[in-house]
């Protein structure tokens, strides 16, 4: 077996980091898109509750564009260069930006804490409400979740919503187990 110098593993790690942010980059940017379109038919919505992580990311950032104007610098490989100036992308410009969406009900669904959610693809819904309250829906045919903070003073609203969407049957949630 052939011995694996620094700079060949620095370069498949960059490389991996590059590729992992550039998919997120693409992931986020489709999202915040998605937000656009149906913003204009916000039925509830509320601000997403501040990260008290977003000043650590922010800075993460900044190094890492500090980080990419030095390796252009030294002139770096390229790759070793755009692997940062994708995380300085990410923690600076993509960070921000979806915090700007807003959670709530739509027209068309719920956006909830992982993205949208129409509501043709709600199979179920519970209220968890303590010591928070949240809004769970589990989409038909998935086990993953989807989590939607609901602030104390938007949960009658939020009820009244849901309530209207079921018995205008736009949301077919499915029978419990054991008729629960």
């Amino acid at each position: 077996m052939l011995p694996v110098s620094n700079e060949n593993a620095l370069s498949a790690v960059l490389l991996g980091l590059g590729l992992y942010f550039s998919i997120l980059l693409v992931r986020g940017m489709r999202g915040y898109l998605l937000f656009r379109k149906v913003r204009p038919t916000a039925v509830l919505t509320w601000p997403v509750p501040r990260s008290g992580q977003l000043p650590f990311l922010l800075a993460l950032g900044v190094v890492a564009a500090a980080v990419t104007v030095l390796n252009a610098y030294l002139a770096r490989p390229f790759h070793h260069v755009l692997s940062q100036a994708l995380m300085a992308a990410y923690f600076i410009w993509m960070v921000p930006l979806c915090q700007s969406i807003r959670l709530g009900f739509y027209d068309e669904g719920v956006w909830a804490d992982t993205g949208f959610l129409p509501y043709a693809k709600i199979g179920r819904i519970a209220f968890r409400e303590t010591p928070e309250i949240v809004l769970i829906l589990l989409p038909r045919g998935r086990s993953r979740s989807f989590r939607l903070p609901v602030p104390p003073e938007e949960y009658g609203a939020a009820r009244k919503v849901l309530e209207e969407k079921i018995r205008a049957r736009v949301v077919n949630v499915e029978a419990g187990i054991l008729g629960l």
